[in-house]
């Protein structure tokens, strides 16, 4: 809920300081490692959500059986799950420790 209002804005500044050669104020959460750590607390919670789904789909298996309505859902879930996949890892790997960077420069 406090990334897109938050830290999302925050990090976009660092890139502009960097950018710019410029100098930002101190962000009121003190350091952006504040919001990642919550982040990354929050990217494990849904990984074990994700887990939780697989394992209760049987790994999106299907009886043979299964109606159009089950097909889809699994196909949904499996789309929502893949999605979700690459959404964590881009701001797990690439955009969060960036920031951290960034701002680490700051500091410099």
């Amino acid at each position: 809920m406090k990334e897109e209002p938050m830290l999302f804005p925050y990090i976009e500044d660092l890139e502009t300081a960097a950018n710019c050669g410029s100098l930002l104020a101190a962000p009121m959460f003190g350091t952006v490692q504040n919001p990642v750590r919550m982040m990354m607390m929050e990217h494990d919670s849904a990984g074990q959500l994700l887990r939780g789904m697989r394992q209760a789909t049987n790994g999106f298996a299907l009886p043979e059986d299964a109606c159009m309505s089950s097909r889809i859902l699994y196909s949904a879930l499996q789309e929502f799950e893949a999605d979700l996949h690459h959404h964590i890892h881009l701001e797990s790997s690439i955009l969060l420790p960036r920031a951290i960077a960034l701002e680490s420069r700051q500091a410099g």
